[in-house]
């Protein structure tokens, strides 16, 4: 009885054995999930799942159509290389790397996978000596390597000094470059020939760099070039080799860099730019004369979180208000207190934040917020208050009412001519008076001017005697 017991229960064992074994074998040989939802979609996601070695693709990949999108994420894991992947089918294939521990990136790694349009490989300790153009290579045919349709590449957050000036050789397709958050310093030549040979490129994200100046041919051969982030530098004034690609860019961030002010000089040739978005820069403390002149085009500006910020030129806008193109603007948690009334047309406006900052509730804000217009700009729940006067502090600004403040008439009335019935009698004798007194005056500083030359005469001047010397008997 006990013996048959003791083998009902190791029975039961080897069975539990046996499906435990099953079961890591199905994790082992399938560790990613498969989300298909037609032949033209389909998700493989092997995030967080401890792998160190890129897997072999499950058996639905190969029921892709041929001009489906495929999107494979490796995110959060612990690859340390990326070896050749097997083909993938479709036109648009995505893939991530986020987040591992990669160090190294084997040559034609993604040969088999000529559509593969976006890639992300941020987040590890790529250097520059691992970015070579033989990784970006595509199939070999008649002798040579093609080129693989990538558009976005993400290589932030790595340990990159210096690019290959042949990194994009086969990647012609390039529109989206993303090198933020690594420890480049300096944008050295050969970093510069690799920049300038992405023809394509329209989007350039350099912020957390660690880079205070950019040559001026950096930007020479990226002539589609429209944004670029050079947020959390160490600028102390915006590039002057932006003005090359002042006619296609349209969108520029300059938040956390050390600069203390924005002149005429700083914005020179960015004529086509729409956007502009300048924050928690904490030196900054001056807007001065004509600094947003020459960006004729601007319909965004966000000018926020500039903790020292305390003067706007009221000519900041000099030469923009008859051809005004500003649509947002935001001055939210700067150091203003006070604003001129013709900084801008603020009745064109479509939306205007203020918030944050410590507003004087003076005549010209009384202006600007009622009589131009500006307060019905303000989006709900983000109306300012007021700071100064004690008796206002508190109050929101669109509440204020300044009842001692002088109205100036702006309209004209027509000329009138002049005649003489136009003077009544009390005018004609203050006339006679004026004149009277005037000739009286006049009369007497005569007789007074007279008097004192007459005393001079006898009292202090002396006439001049002259003697004849052969008559006078003295000198004998």
């Amino acid at each position: 009885m006990h013996y048959l017991i003791i083998c009902q229960v190791l029975i039961l064992l080897c069975v539990l054995v046996s499906s435990v074994q099953a079961r890591r074998g199905d994790t082992k040989s399938a560790p990613c999930d498969v989300f298909v939802q037609d032949t033209n979609n389909l998700t493989l996601n092997c995030s967080r799942r401890n792998i160190g070695k890129i897997p072999e693709w499950p058996e639905q990949i190969e029921n892709i159509d041929k001009d489906g999108h495929v999107l494979i994420t490796f995110f959060n894991n612990s690859i340390t290389n990326v070896t050749q992947l097997q083909h993938v089918p479709g036109n648009r294939i995505a893939i991530s790397f986020k987040t591992n521990q990669i160090i190294e990136i084997e040559s034609d790694a993604f040969r088999n996978i000529d559509r593969l349009v976006y890639l992300d490989l941020s987040n590890n300790y790529i250097t520059g000596e691992v970015l070579r153009s033989e990784i970006f290579q595509g199939p070999y045919k008649d002798g040579v390597y093609s080129s693989i349709a990538l558009e976005t590449l993400s290589l932030g957050n790595n340990e990159i000094h210096s690019l290959d000036r042949y990194l994009f050789k086969y990647t012609p397709n390039l529109t989206r470059l993303y090198l933020n958050d690594n420890p480049f310093e300096i944008l050295d030549h050969v970093t510069i020939l690799a920049l300038s040979s992405a023809t394509k490129l329209e989007v350039l994200d350099l912020s957390k760099t660690d880079i205070d100046s950019i040559p001026l041919d950096a930007f020479r051969g990226l002539v589609e070039l429209q944004q670029i982030d050079l947020s959390n530098n160490r600028f102390v004034t915006v590039p002057e080799s932006l003005s090359l690609v002042g006619s296609t860019l349209e969108y520029l961030t300059f938040n956390n860099n050390p600069i203390v002010e924005l002149n005429d000089d700083s914005f020179i040739g960015l004529s086509n730019l729409k956007e502009l978005e300048i924050g928690n820069n904490d030196y900054l403390d001056e807007i001065k004369r004509s600094t947003f002149t020459p960006l004729r085009s601007l319909r965004v500006l966000h000018l926020c979180h500039n903790r020292n910020l305390m003067y706007i030129s009221h000519n900041a806008f000099r030469g923009l208000k008859d051809k005004w193109t500003l649509k947002e603007v935001y001055l939210d948690d700067n150091n203003l207190s006070e604003l001129s009334t013709d900084l801008m047309p603020w009745s064109e406006l479509e939306t205007l934040g203020m918030t944050g900052n410590n507003w004087l509730c003076n005549c010209d804000l009384a202006d600007i917020v009622t009589t131009q217009g500006a307060g019905t700009k303000f989006k709900a729940g983000d109306v300012p208050f007021c700071a100064a006067p004690m008796r206002l502090s508190g109050e929101y600004i669109t509440n204020i009412t300044l009842t001692y403040c002088p109205t100036l008439d702006t309209t004209f009335s027509a000329k009138k001519g002049f005649s003489l019935s136009n003077l009544k009698p009390k005018h004609v004798l203050w006339s006679i008076l004026g004149v009277a007194a005037v000739v009286v005056i006049g009369m007497l500083l005569g007789l007074l001017v007279n008097a004192i030359k007459s005393l001079y005469k006898k009292r202090i001047s002396q006439p001049i005697r002259y003697i004849n010397i052969s008559s006078d008997t003295s000198f004998a």
